[in-house]
């Protein structure tokens, strides 16, 4: 009762209203005052179906052109094709109206009616199943939409909403059915979020109809349920219609005949009160199917043919041939505009051409002599750059040269070291034996042969010693040749664990030789696993001893700045990793800054004070390891220390 005299009251206040309006119509003075107020009356009669509408609609659309008023020309013609659209199912003469307002409101920038006339473009194609067209028109929907011409948020939402909404209708007409209920989602929560019901419930009605044709039966019952809900609350009786359609489509899918019958009772009738065409048509045809399904022929009938006639008077092949027509010549006008677009364009490239080849050829000359005039110059230039690049190898070489020397010096230091101990031993146990073999010999003298024979073992046992001591020397200056001579470049099978061992007693022993007060812990922690590995031990051995030299130098630079408490240690391990050997070499002195770590390993830098350093080590250790497959990384922390790791296919 609430509702219907609400609607009673409503109704008199807009008659009321529409009477006040064409009163004061014949007092307006000015023609853009009648034009708008001739737009007006057509809007409230329209809301009654009533032909009237055009009548008014009409009278602006005249006056508009008389005075050549833009604005009014466009609205009233657009409110024209709206009508013959909504009301009077005539798209082929709302076709005509809206392309050529798309005309005029191109010229006059008028963005906001090109969105509202493209979009009512898309929903003829949309009516005629031109599913295409109907795309290309949502695609310049959606380009508008996002093109910034819109800034009110609220206008700039429900725009986009309108895009979604389009976007999701002709993606499941393709039966795109994942990109549509991308869209129809992203209303449906778009809405939730807003509180903005009506949007709610086309995305949930749209939700149903994918998930129905997905046979998602739960799902679609769920969101049709829901969005036919909101649609009867808010009393919007076309979604409410579109709602009950698609939920009587699931029942009759379903098999569930009294259900779908009910449904489409219902949406028949109220399509009916509203004298909405299509959806007296969808509603007709399923009401035909369930009467048939029931075997009511006659009632079948009655519908089926009510479909058709309805379908008949809207979709007649005369309309449909002028809607095509319409949309052929828009398409070849297109194709002219483009091709006029190209003739100007190849037009314009031509006349460039011409002028480009007259300043072309101009500018050759120019270039002639100035090449000719620069000719000798360039030539000095290049001799000079060339001396410069040669001198620059030729520094290159010798600062490498300079480099090797000095891990040579390094190695020289400590083998120094070590052939200095078996050599004493050679020198001691002589002198010892020179001593016994006199002792012996007075011992025979005297006949006393046992004495003389405890002696003779004694000086055997020297003399083993002495062979011992003196292969030991042997093999220190085999390895020095062998350390100091140019790799050979081959590869052969070597013991890491040896070869570390040997390098870390000689880097430490040649720091000792330069430095009597530096002192420092090693460490080892070699794993047996390792065995060989196919190396050019030279080469190897150059970067353990590089490195293990530099752990040594930042040792003993923290131990002079901070020598309370410190213990200066250099360890060096080997460990076998998913079939690679790791060899670390880890020290405890004040590690690497952090803004200079990414620098390490470029040729020529270093951190060592100035003829402490070539800056070569770091870079030629990288690239030896480099050639032989692995990778040489680094941990620091500043403070704590450095840990080089070198990774080694086996």
């Amino acid at each position: 009762m609430i509702l219907i005299i609400f609607s009673v009251l409503t109704s008199n206040a807009q008659i009321k209203a529409v009477d006040s309006l064409k009163l004061l119509l014949p007092l307006e003075k000015t023609d853009t005052g009648r034009i708008h107020k001739s737009i007006l009356i057509g809007d409230a009669y329209w809301r009654k179906n009533n032909d009237t509408a055009l009548i008014y609609f009409r009278d602006a659309l005249e006056r508009s052109e008389q005075v050549g008023y833009i604005p009014g020309e466009i609205r009233s013609r657009s409110s024209i094709a709206e009508f013959l659209f909504y009301i009077k199912a005539d798209y082929a003469t709302a076709l005509e109206l809206f392309l050529y307002n798309l005309k005029l409101e191109e010229q006059s920038g008028d963005t906001l009616f090109i969105f509202s006339d493209t979009r009512h473009v898309g929903f003829i194609y949309e009516r005629i199943e031109d599913y295409n067209k109907q795309f290309e028109y949502i695609k310049k929907l959606r380009d508008l939409a996002y093109s910034g011409f819109i800034k009110d948020s609220v206008t700039l939402s429900l725009s986009r909403a309108i895009v979604d909404s389009r976007l999701g209708a002709v993606y499941e007409k393709l039966n795109q059915l994942d990109s549509a209920k991308f869209y129809r989602l992203r209303i449906y929560h778009l809405g939730s979020a807003n509180k903005d019901w009506l949007r709610m419930a086309v995305g949930s009605i749209g939700l149903g109809k994918i998930y129905t044709k997905q046979k998602k039966y739960d799902s679609a019952f769920y969101y049709l349920r829901t969005g036919i809900a909101i649609a009867s609350l808010r009393n919007n009786k076309d979604v409410y219609t579109n709602g009950l359609i698609a939920i009587s489509s699931l029942h009759w899918e379903m098999k569930q005949i009294d259900s779908a019958f009910y449904y489409a009772e219902k949406a028949f009738k109220l399509s009916q009160e509203r004298v909405s065409r299509l959806q007296m048509i969808s509603a007709a045809e399923l009401l035909a199917e369930v009467y048939y399904a029931k075997k009511k022929a006659d009632s079948a009938y009655k519908y089926l043919s009510f479909s058709m006639s309805l379908k008949d008077s809207i979709f007649t092949s005369e309309k449909l041939f002028k809607v095509q027509n319409l949309s052929f010549q828009e398409s070849l006008q297109k194709q002219r505009q483009e091709q006029a677009k190209k003739e100007a364009v190849q037009e314009y490239k031509s006349k460039i051409k011409i002028y480009s080849l007259v300043a072309g050829v101009a500018a050759l000359l120019i270039f002639i002599f100035i090449l000719y005039r620069n000719n000798h110059q360039r030539q000095i230039a290049n001799k000079k750059v060339e001396k410069a690049y040669i001198d620059l190898k030729s520094t290159q070489a010798q600062l490498i040269q300079s480099e090797k020397m000095a891990s040579l010096g390094e190695l020289t230091a400590g083998i120094a070291h070590e052939i200095q101990n078996p050599l004493n031993f050679v020198n001691n146990f002589s002198d010892v034996n020179t001593e016994l073999i006199n002792e012996a010999e007075l011992e025979m003298d005297k006949g006393n042969m046992s004495e003389a024979k405890t002696i003779l073992s004694d000086i055997k046992e020297n003399e083993e010693k002495i062979n011992h001591h003196g292969k030991r020397a042997d093999a220190i200056v085999k390895n020095m040749l062998q350390h100091s001579r140019s790799s050979s470049g081959t590869k052969e099978l070597t013991d890491i664990n040896a070869l570390a061992d040997e390098y870390l007693r000689l880097a430490y022993h040649g720091l000792r030789a330069k430095d009597k007060s530096f002192n420092a812990t090693m460490k080892t922690d070699f794993d047996e696993r390792v065995g060989n590995i196919n190396i050019i031990p030279q080469e190897i051995g150059r970067v353990g001893l590089n490195l293990i030299t530099n752990a040594f130098y930042a040792v003993d630079e923290k131990r002079k700045q901070n020598s309370n408490g410190y213990h200066p240690t250099v360890s060096i391990s080997t460990k076998k990793v998913n079939g690679k050997v790791d060899v670390s070499v880890k020290d405890n002195g004040n590690g690497i800054p952090q803004k200079v770590l990414d620098k390490i390993f470029q040729p020529f830098f270093t951190t060592k004070p100035t003829g402490q350093g070539t800056g070569l080590g770091l870079s030629l250790s990288y690239d030896i390891v480099k050639a032989h497959g692995g990778e040489l990384k680094v941990e620091t922390k500043e403070g704590e220390g450095t840990v080089f790791v070198i990774h080694l296919p086996t």
